[in-house]
């Protein structure tokens, strides 16, 4: 395993709120090798986590033709259990439907019933999706839809994967939020940049939010240091989503 370098104060993940669902590609082209350095990979990830209930919960599905819940934001407390989860996995080498994983995390793995946070509880989602292929279904649709719930998502790009579909799948700005390796051995590059990333002080993510009387929306922000924001006083915004930009304009 390739442990990440010793925590700083400026990147402790120490009492660190945040849903975090893994996304990984699992089809017929990543080889058993290939496939091990993922799982070893997402162990070092783990690794500079503060993994529990009440701190950052962690969810994984892989996924080729089909999508399988290897296990939910709700299933493990400790970091222990998920490391052990990981390791199991087994690989599923079938075909390459991303955005149906994308489907599946947006409707299940983030909903409450699977041990997501309510929105109220300003706790930031999160997506760090694995691919190394050409989706064989449509990912920009439904990946903005995910985007626009106030889902940060990180795409990463292994091998021959077209770039545009890579920034079609991740949050903007691209060069924060979307990765390109050249084969699975340069994950481990990536270890100290996530390290920075998700235990950073700073990070927020925006949703839409809809007013239950089927009113106008309103912007939302969400800090996980200052709580939820409203207006043009966003400290903590990523980047405003389409829908967003659509009925307000762009944010200045």
């Amino acid at each position: 395993m390739h442990l990440p370098s010793p925590l700083s104060p400026e990147s402790s993940c120490e009492n660190k709120r945040a849903d975090l669902v893994f996304i990984i590609d699992s089809s017929r082209s990543v080889n058993t090798h290939d496939y091990a350095e993922v799982k070893e990979f997402i162990v070092d990830i783990l690794q500079f986590l503060d993994i529990g209930p009440d701190v950052t919960r962690v969810g994984l599905i892989q996924y080729g033709s089909t999508v399988k819940n290897e296990f939910s934001l709700k299933t493990f407390k400790r970091k222990s259990e998920v490391e052990r989860a990981v390791k199991r996995m087994r690989h599923l080498s079938t075909g390459t439907m991303t955005g149906l994983a994308i489907q599946y995390a947006l409707n299940i793995a983030f909903s409450e019933a699977e041990g997501a946070r309510s929105l109220r509880e300003n706790v930031p989602r999160v997506i760090m999706i694995v691919t190394d292929g050409r989706p064989q279904d449509s990912v920009a649709e439904v990946a903005a839809k995910a985007r626009d719930t106030g889902i940060l998502i990180f795409a990463i790009g292994v091998g021959q994967v077209d770039f545009n579909t890579l920034k079609a799948i991740g949050s903007e700005p691209h060069e924060d939020h979307v990765f390109l390796v050249a084969n699975f051995s340069q994950m481990e590059s990536l270890t100290s940049v996530f390290q920075k990333k998700l235990c950073s002080k700073s990070y927020g993510v925006e949703y839409q939010a809809f007013l239950p009387h089927g009113g106008a929306s309103s912007k939302y922000f969400l800090n996980p240091e200052r709580g939820p924001e409203y207006g043009d006083d966003h400290n903590g915004l990523l980047a405003p989503s389409h829908l967003v930009k659509k009925e307000f304009g762009e944010i200045k």
